[in-house]
């Protein structure tokens, strides 16, 4: 009895640590959910670098978004603490390539995250816009992506303003952690999705099997090596003729 209700109370607190670090964030064209960190570094006063981690919870909120390709990319602003991401996907419905998108595939083609650097011995104090493009998480349409871990940095650092000065040295690394990213219009049945692993999961996946077979061969190896040396034993002691 003791320690069935100790076991529940583990689940029940493990739970909650995991309920706290997991956000998700959904609307008609998109949902996203996973653990989500910034690694910001910064420089100090001696141009030494430093930095601190701020991650995104569920008090978070999106202030403002696009499903209509129409009228722009579908994005979204994820916003918490005075802090400001900015996702935009690209999807290409295509059977050509298109810029750097894949026919028949999304991906996320630009990621600002906006924040105020204000810890004691920072060299500059004030607002920051950190900015990467590229092509990240790119998967098949009607795929869902999936990954256990991942970085992107966005290491193209502002003062944001009218000339938007330059700041040499700082970046972000936005740090993801069993996140998963649907693009396009929910479905009745969440199963309709097929899942797209990033590639250091499709590593895991090709090695787990391998590893299995491995295994397996090792484990008959023992057996038969076990009963040579138990048949040779018996045979030794005359409890079997030879043939």
């Amino acid at each position: 009895m003791y320690k069935y209700a100790l076991l529940c109370a583990a689940v029940m607190l493990m739970s909650g640590v995991f309920a706290d670090d997991s956000t998700s964030f959904s609307k008609d064209c998109f949902n996203i959910s996973g653990t989500v960190s910034f690694n910001i570094t910064y420089k100090m006063a001696d141009d030494k670098l430093n930095s601190y981690e701020v991650m995104l919870t569920n008090a978070s909120t999106i202030p403002k978004f696009n499903c209509d390709q129409t009228k722009g990319p579908i994005m979204a602003v994820i916003s918490e603490g005075g802090s400001d991401l900015t996702i935009e996907f690209d999807i290409n419905k295509n059977k050509t390539k298109v810029a750097s998108m894949d026919p028949q595939h999304w991906g996320v083609s630009k990621m600002v995250y906006e924040y105020t650097l204000s810890p004691a011995d920072v060299k500059t104090v004030g607002r920051r816009q950190a900015t990467a493009i590229g092509s990240y998480f790119v998967t098949p349409i009607n795929h869902t992506y999936s990954c256990s871990k991942q970085q992107v940095k966005l290491e193209n650092v502002t003062i944001p303003g009218a000339n938007d000065t330059s700041v040499e040295g700082e970046f972000i690394n936005f740090s993801e952690t069993g996140l998963t990213i649907r693009v396009g219009p929910l479905l009745p049945d969440t199963t309709d999705y097929d899942y797209h692993y990033c590639k250091a999961d499709q590593k895991v996946k090709d090695i787990v099997p391998i590893a299995v077979g491995v295994a397996l061969a090792a484990l008959v190896v023992i057996v038969l090596v076990a009963y040579l040396i138990g048949r040779r034993r018996t045979v030794a002691a005359g409890g079997y003729e030879r043939v």
